[in-house]
């Protein structure tokens, strides 16, 4: 119901005219405004843009992290809006589709490994097949603006998905996303604003494991506890880390809030948030193995400056995320005429990782007041990394990696009649350095369970920092029907080598092809 109201209004805004139809996508990139998150921000804008694409892709390889295909096939739907409906209620609209099909994957097991701080791998190369996923979007904000300087705003982010492996040991996760801002900016005069936004954001991913096919084989999992350091179990029963009777599932809360300031062309949003999640199922007969909490901060600027009729714009984003991992104690006990119950013994801090992300970017638009610019041209770098230390005593072990990468492009916009004839190029470097491990003890001890997953770890080590060349080239046509109607086809293919010879890696190089149709309007 919540979607045929909004299609409704925006059939019924369609006919409100614009302040300039332009390209959906160059439309929001050089607005100050909608360069914010917080949903109040929304009440600046007026008239009506809209996108709709369909794209596929088919990248093929060996140059691959853990978590990527060697060959595999991605398919995505969207449609994007943002319509004034008067001068005081506007509104923002997300719907798109997501669908992956790799071949020959194994290794992580959760849908994105970097984003926990506990994992797990299938613990042989030799059992890896088809993985199929599907993700699905829908997100949206509306602002209310109460006079001529106050403004609220509440905007929903959801996102559902499913993975599933399709060869045993196989797997299969459902994912769960959603963030809600409720946020109120003030506008000191007509060419400023101050903002704020308070910040929920709940993920759950519930994770099983199956056996279908030849049952009498063993299969065992890795419990990746921090830097590929941990634990192996089979995968059997209900009471390892990884059940094949019932989900599991990994939860995460954020809270926090963000604060806006724009001055003229000059936009700053500053985020911070209080992260806490668990693994396992709360209750009195499940355990909860894990217990997590962190705190990440981030940093958002841009700078758009008009000379003539060129722009320039000019992006800055900083972040950081501190994230520690307990492990918990305890032990099943079925006590006499009564069910098994789970038994804490206290807990063990195992974690703590610092993570960091930078990038810098710059892009010049030539005659940028209509359509399109007739030219484009710019440059990026960024970085990041990740400082790890995991405790399993008596053992610890350090690790680091740091990535950077640098690159710049240039697009061609020809402008012929209701024709429009484009053709980009772009050109990228990325390396890195770091320590994949540096292992020790704290005690002399000759026994122990653990196990150093290295085959994983050397791999996605050099992944990150191996040093490699891309090259991506882009031809587009753009065809106007109306003022206020124009439709794309895009064609892209990128490719990427490494400068020397993998030690590690099944491959040296990755193309990665895509076609692009859409409409704005």
């Amino acid at each position: 119901m919540t979607s045929l109201c909004f299609l409704a209004i925006c059939f019924a805004a369609y006919g409100q005219e614009a302040e300039s139809f332009s390209d959906y996508r160059y439309r929001v990139d050089t607005d100050p405004y909608l360069f914010l998150t917080n949903p109040a921000a929304v009440s600046l804008f007026s008239g009506h843009i809209s996108i709709a694409e369909l794209s596929f892709r088919q990248d093929n390889g060996g140059l691959i992290s853990l978590s990527e295909s060697s060959d595999s096939f991605k398919a995505s739907a969207l449609t994007e809006s943002y319509i004034g409906i008067s001068d005081r209620i506007s509104f923002y609209g997300k719907l798109s589709w997501f669908y992956f099909s790799g071949r020959d994957m194994g290794g992580p097991i959760l849908l994105d490994p970097a984003f926990n701080p506990v994992n797990f791998l299938e613990s042989s190369e030799t059992t890896t097949g088809s993985r199929r996923r599907e993700n699905y979007n829908l997100s949206g904000a509306m602002s209310y603006r109460l006079d001529n300087r106050w403004a609220l705003g509440a905007g929903v982010d959801y996102t559902s998905a499913d993975q599933t492996k399709v060869k045993d040991p196989r797997f299969s996760s459902i994912w769960m996303d959603m963030q809600v801002k409720a946020g109120v900016s003030l506008r000191p005069s007509g060419k400023s604003l101050l903002g704020l936004a308070l910040v929920y954001r709940s993920t759950l991913e519930q994770l099983r494991g199956g056996i279908y096919g030849t049952t009498d084989r063993q299969y065992f999992v890795l419990t990746d506890k921090g830097g590929f350091l941990g634990t192996m179990a089979e995968l059997a029963g209900d009471y390892n880390y990884i059940s094949v009777s019932a989900q599991r599932p990994m939860k995460n809360d954020y809270y926090g809030l963000s604060v806006q300031a724009v001055s003229g062309g000059f936009s700053n949003e500053l985020e911070v948030l209080y992260r806490n999640g668990y693994y396992g199922k709360k209750s009195s007969s499940t355990a909860t193995f894990f217990e997590f909490s962190g705190l990440k901060a981030g940093y958002r600027g841009q700078l758009l400056s008009r000379s003539g009729a060129n722009l320039h714009r000019a992006t800055l984003s900083l972040g950081y995320e501190l994230l520690g991992n307990n492990e918990n104690q305890f032990k099943y006990v079925t006590p006499t005429g009564q069910n098994t119950r789970v038994e804490y013994q206290g807990r063990n801090h195992i974690m703590d990782s610092h993570g960091f992300d930078a990038s810098l970017g710059y892009m010049w638009y030539k005659d940028a007041g209509g359509y399109l610019p007739s030219f484009v041209a710019g440059a990026a770098a960024d970085a990041k990394g990740l400082l790890r230390k995991t405790e399993l005593y008596p053992y610890y072990r350090n690790s680091s990696c740091i990535s950077f990468s640098a690159g710049a492009f240039a697009r061609k916009n020809c402008i012929k009649g209701k024709s429009i004839f484009s053709a980009g190029i772009e050109g990228e470097f990325t390396a890195g350095f770091g320590e994949p491990k540096t292992d020790g003890s704290y005690t002399p001890t000759s026994e122990t369970s653990l196990q150093s997953f290295d085959n994983y770890l050397n791999r996605q080590f050099e992944y990150d920092t191996a040093p490699r060349l891309s090259a991506e080239l882009e031809l587009a046509y753009t065809y106007r029907f109306t003022e206020k109607l124009a439709a794309f086809v895009k064609l892209t293919d990128g490719f990427t080598f490494l400068t020397r010879t993998p030690q590690y890696l099944s491959g040296r190089s990755r193309n990665v092809a895509l076609i692009t149709v859409g409409c704005n309007f």
